[in-house]
């Protein structure tokens, strides 16, 4: 593969990644609304969140670390370590909870990783 192609992956996962949150946050204040904690469904979606934002990062270490291309400012690397570490530290501050409470603190997580992702966007470009 080379960088014009990882770039452009890079790119369409960014779009994903955002967009994937926000559907994420509001599903967890819907869930929240109706009294209901994460179920399979919410747990398995968290996972994929998790396995997006790993293979963000790991393509945006790819770009830097093989092919040479820095990133554009090193707070889009920041923004990048925070997506990466948030949803598991979310999980370990949780304890695993699946309770209702759990439900508006993944909500307010998937708020925090849109608003994240955004602006990893905007130090990009």
């Amino acid at each position: 593969m080379d960088l014009g192609t990882i770039l452009f992956i890079h790119g369409r996962i960014a779009n994903a990644a955002w967009l994937y949150m926000l559907i994420l946050a509001v599903w967890n204040v819907v869930n929240y609304v109706r009294g209901q904690g994460l179920d399979g469904n919410m747990m398995g979606a968290l996972a994929v969140g998790v396995l997006l934002m790993l293979t963000q990062a790991g393509l945006g270490l790819t770009m830097w670390l093989v092919f040479g291309f820095p990133p554009i400012s090193l707070v889009h690397v920041l923004y990048g370590s925070l997506a990466v570490l948030s949803l598991p530290a979310i999980w370990v501050y949780t304890r695993g909870a699946i309770d209702r409470r759990a439900s508006l603190i993944w909500a307010i997580a998937g708020l925090f990783m849109f608003g994240l992702t955004l602006r990893a966007i905007g130090t990009a470009t």
